[in-house]
């Protein structure tokens, strides 16, 4: 029912099918996807251009879309749990540099675990992150 509840309310915000089934295929909780959605309401292209733009970070990293999905929530959940929130662009361009950081030669982990390394190493500060973030 929650995941119901959120694809249509997103999908009423305009987000195409084909968003939307990536992003429930990538999050484990329907409230991230919610929280996404509210966090780019005031965007013009709202979680479609979103989209757009991540998978133009995840074509230049060495991470998938179900990795930077996997980790964008690890961030989100992150937050939510210790009562903080982040814009969406903020969250993407944490999970850029953590990319950049952990796609070297050195360090292959996942990008979920990358993250929740970096979170429990040097916390969240919430700026935009390495390069302009999906969202410009």
């Amino acid at each position: 029912m929650a995941w119901e509840r959120s694809l249509v309310k997103a999908l009423a915000s305009g987000a195409s099918e084909r968003s939307l089934l990536l992003l429930a295929e990538g999050f484990k909780s329907s409230r991230t996807l919610d929280t996404l959605a509210e966090g780019l309401v005031r965007e013009p292209d709202g979680v479609d251009g979103f989209m757009r733009q991540l998978r133009t970070l995840v074509d230049e990293s060495d991470f998938d879309l179900a990795a930077w999905l996997g980790a964008y929530e690890c961030v989100q959940t992150h937050l939510s749990a210790a009562g903080r929130s982040a814009s969406p662009s903020s969250i993407v361009g944490y999970v850029q540099c953590s990319a950049e950081f952990g796609g070297s030669a050195e360090n292959r982990d996942s990008l979920p675990g990358i993250i929740g390394d970096m979170l429990e190493k040097y916390g969240f500060e919430g700026q935009e992150g390495c390069g302009t973030g999906p969202v410009a």
